[in-house]
């Protein structure tokens, strides 16, 4: 059985799409059906939430970083004792082989996943279990402390495989990890794009007005993986007259989040301005529980605006060409995967208009839908390659 680490039942439900796409993928290659995820927060269902996490966020984000890593210390061993490590070894009872990923796990935010993949790379290696990290994405800003303590725990022997999710973190991987490792990194498709795969949706229906949807985000939760934030009040106008503009040019919009505790807090607080942009029929708001209703909302848009990358990526496994707003580099990195490059944009830049303007005509136009095929034929082959890295015969090869 493969037990996969992960942050599965994070409120953001794009993590947990993700999750669901590969474990699905690796039962398809063979693996035991019972194969599934080990949350790194120690959650255990979707809605599991931490509770104030945004006011924590918001404590976070007023500290400087070398504050801020003090501040978390105390909490971070806490929580490894009482939860996450005895968490970590009940999930690997009867497991065979171990994934860690997908998501933005080899990152430094507050010492946060340092510890966390210690921990369960450490669990790992008591079982010796063979370990491969998959379609993880690396991030700049990194402390000392916890680069020290990733590259000791990806360096344990085995570790087999590491496979990124684009190119920008396979040279920070190669750069920051590699030589302490021994592993080069490989880059793979995000599991995510296999959405169709895990819940199919019926076509959309062609006789109708186009619907856009817009997912909004938390201007907090920005900043916390930002320095270039749009200012909150321009970010709130932004929104605003682009569910203005887009209700003008006949577009039935339907507002979402990705479920993240400040994004829907922050949708609250918009709600009423944006109600009052139309009637019900030309703007709904959305809610959903688990990863099947956000497929099942995304699917059925003709156009995304959003900035959450897992929202991205969903609508462009269903054929629904986005519009991203720029604000991570991951982001960046998976429209030029798959040729959009030309359809990100940056809030703080580019007048809403524009961005209607652009939505209307990605919306007629679609994707190409033979390239958008491969894209997702790839998604698959590549989990392929990491299973055979953790097959008993699997080789060791792929380190330096």
């Amino acid at each position: 059985m493969v037990r996969c680490f992960n942050v599965k039942f994070s409120p953001n439900l794009g993590d947990g799409l993700l999750s669901e796409c590969l474990e699905k993928a690796l039962i398809d290659l063979g693996a035991d059906p019972d194969t599934h995820s080990i949350d790194l927060a120690a959650r255990k269902a979707y809605g599991d939430v931490m509770m104030g996490r945004g006011t924590v966020m918001t404590l976070l984000d007023a500290l400087p970083p070398t504050l801020r890593r003090a501040a978390v210390r105390l909490p971070l061993k806490a929580q490894s004792i009482r939860s996450w490590r005895p968490h970590f070894a009940r999930g690997l009872e009867g497991a065979d082989r171990v994934v860690i990923g997908g998501g933005n796990l080899i990152s430094d935010i507050d010492l946060n996943f340092p510890t966390k993949l210690g921990l369960a790379i450490s669990e790992a290696e008591r079982r010796n279990l063979p370990t491969a990290f998959y379609a993880c994405g690396v991030a700049q800003g990194w402390s000392a402390t916890g680069l020290k303590m990733c590259r000791a725990a990806f360096a344990r022997p085995h570790v087999r495989a590491v496979f990124l999710r684009d190119t920008d973190s396979k040279v920070l991987w190669d750069d920051l990890m590699s030589e302490a490792t021994g592993i080069v990194g490989e880059v793979v498709r995000d599991p995510g794009l296999m959405a169709a795969d895990l819940y199919p949706q019926p076509p959309r229906p062609r006789d109708r007005r186009p619907v856009a949807g817009l997912g909004l985000m938390s201007h907090i939760a920005i900043r916390y993986h930002a320095t270039d934030a749009p200012r909150s009040e321009h970010l709130d106008q932004w929104y605003l007259d682009v569910a203005r503009g887009l209700i003008e040019q006949g577009c039935e919009v339907r507002v979402f989040t990705n479920g993240s505790p400040e994004d829907k807090a922050y949708a609250a607080q918009m709600h009423d301005r944006l109600a009052a942009l139309g009637s019900s029929d030309q703007i709904s708001f959305l809610t959903q529980r688990d990863p099947r209703g956000l497929c099942a909302h995304i699917a059925d848009f003709d156009v995304l605006i959003a900035y959450r990358m897992h929202a991205v990526i969903a609508a462009y496994a269903y054929g629904v060409p986005a519009i991203a707003l720029s604000w991570d580099r991951k982001l960046r990195s998976f429209m030029a995967s798959v040729n959009r490059e030309e359809f990100l944009l940056d809030v703080a830049k580019v007048p809403a208009g524009d961005c209607v303007d652009m939505a209307i005509a990605a919306a007629r136009d679609g994707l190409p839908e033979a390239e958008r095929a491969a894209v997702v034929a790839e998604a698959r082959a590549d989990v392929a390659r990491m299973w055979a890295v953790l097959e008993p015969e699997g080789r060791m090869e792929r380190r330096a």
